[in-house]
């Protein structure tokens, strides 16, 4: 225990300097020693020096990536009227879109701050849970469900999957479903990989388990420590579009803020918020395990 959390707080170090945020990272980082201390069923082999090298090495490529493949979408045009929003002083066209508000790496007590606004606005979403989370925030979750919103599994801690072996991405997917299953007696349709990453394994193992891949069109960045409400907003209503997955984070006060300006905002423009499924089902492709579902 001691030697685990010891190289888990060395990684700190690295991963600090070179991908995300501090503050980003600090918040799994204390996921993984909460993990440690808590008992659990499926034993793992001891983390070694070499599985933060791979780890930290895999975390550069990814971003990487996604800042090379980075892209950025155009609203299509519609003869429609035109709103004017004197909060980011320019004309933007109303919007008939439909949409699915994701939120990733709950359930939390912001979660419950961010269903005070989506049932206010009768408004659902997609909430893509952390197993690990789930004991503790019980409540939130059944709360969640209930009031109609869709749960997806979004790994048990957070690991990258694409540095993990075919058995440990399995544990983290059923593990991940169990619990979900556990409380609310469901088996999720999608998952959502950490960070997005998939490989031909997760894919393979997707396949296997029959859970289709959830990732998304629309990030915002959220989770960046110097995020705002208005650069979150602009950038949503900037690059929003019919069929658009966003993707939020209900881990962050800056996400309740941003929600609370930007769903108000969007329904005046005339969008339809739906959940994942309800979006995807009427895809020309089939949600089927292996699939992965992004929209663009």
């Amino acid at each position: 225990m001691i030697q685990r959390t010891c190289i888990i707080l060395a990684s700190l170090l690295v991963i600090f300097s070179i991908s995300r945020p501090a503050t980003h990272n600090l918040y799994y980082i204390s996921e993984l020693i909460a993990e440690e201390a808590a008992p659990r069923r499926f034993e793992r082999p001891p983390l070694e020096i070499s599985d933060v090298v791979r780890f930290s090495a895999a975390f550069i490529q990814y971003h990487l990536n996604a800042i090379a493949e980075s892209d950025y979408y155009e609203i299509p045009e519609y003869e429609t009227e035109y709103i004017y929003d004197s909060n980011i002083t320019q004309i933007i066209k109303s919007l008939p879109y439909t949409i699915a508000l994701t939120f990733d790496d709950g359930p939390s007590e912001i979660t419950e701050r961010i269903l005070d606004i989506l049932e206010y606005h009768n408004v659902v979403a997609t909430f893509c849970v952390l197993g690990s989370r789930i004991a503790r925030n019980e409540s939130t979750l059944i709360r969640t469900f209930e009031a109609g919103h869709e749960i997806v599994g979004h790994s048990w801690n957070h690991q990258r999957y694409t540095i993990l072996s075919r058995s440990g991405i399995k544990e983290q997917l059923t593990r991940t479903n169990e619990e979900i299953y556990r409380v609310l007696g469901i088996v999720p349709t999608f998952h959502r990989p950490p960070y997005g990453a998939r490989n031909n394994t997760v894919l393979e193992v997707s396949q296997e388990l029959d859970l289709a891949i959830l990732a998304w069109s629309v990030d915002p960045r959220d989770w960046e420590y110097n995020a705002t409400v208005d650069r979150i907003y602009n950038h949503i209503i900037d690059n929003v579009f019919d069929g658009s997955i966003l993707l939020f984070h209900d881990v962050h006060d800056v996400t309740v803020y941003s929600i609370e300006k930007l769903v108000p905002s969007l329904l005046e423009r005339g969008v339809t918020f739906v959940t994942a499924t309800e979006l995807l089902s009427e895809s020309e492709y089939p949600i089927e395990g292996g699939r992965v579902f992004r929209q663009r």
